[in-house]
């Protein structure tokens, strides 16, 4: 993780529930700090951690089934809708596969099925989940957002969540529609 200070002494030893719990049941006492990197911003810190969180953090978001079937549809042609290029078991919602060249499709909060919440994507020749840093950045979140150290957990807030880009915009359409001239009445 990323820590910003001017005290390297500050007694900062991570954030997150797990490590926090660890500390409380083993005593701080039996935990070492390492710092890998110094940077001069925080924006050269997130690279280099782009970097080092890796094909590792997600090996265990990827499917290998038996019934996973695609469609003869090919991934190269960017959209702005989602492309389903594939199906695993009958094709529910939580089954179904799309490229990455489309707009993501809607994340859920409860969804099941092998993708459950975050749908299936094709990436880098493999189908598999999406993380859910992956889940944060559709949803118009900033990358030192925290998230939920518990994935589940993580998957249903995003699920829940809104674009507030979005809202935003939609805010703006309805107000220029409402205080439009031929909408404007007076007594």
């Amino acid at each position: 993780g990323i820590h910003v200070t001017n005290n390297l002494n500050d007694g900062y030893m991570g954030s997150g529930k797990r490590l926090k719990y660890a500390i409380k049941k083993y005593g701080i006492e039996n935990f070492t700090k390492e710092i890998l990197k110094y940077f001069d911003s925080k924006e050269e810190a997130f690279e280099y951690e782009s970097e080092i969180v890796n094909e590792n953090l997600v090996k265990d978001l990827y499917v290998y089934r038996s019934d996973v079937f695609f469609n003869q549809r090919l991934d190269n042609e960017y959209s702005n809708k989602s492309i389903r290029l594939g199906i695993v078991n009958k094709g529910g919602q939580g089954e179904r596969i799309y490229s990455t060249k489309g707009i993501a499709i809607t994340l859920s909060a409860y969804g099941g099925g092998v993708f459950s919440k975050t749908g299936g994507y094709f990436i880098n020749g493999k189908t598999r989940k999406l993380h859910p840093r992956e889940c944060a950045r559709i949803m118009g979140y900033p990358d030192e957002y925290k998230l939920s150290d518990n994935k589940n957990q993580a998957y249903q807030q995003l699920g829940n969540s809104v674009v507030v880009d979005v809202l935003q915009y939609i805010a703006i359409e309805i107000g220029k529609a409402l205080f439009s001239e031929p909408n404007i009445k007076t007594a």
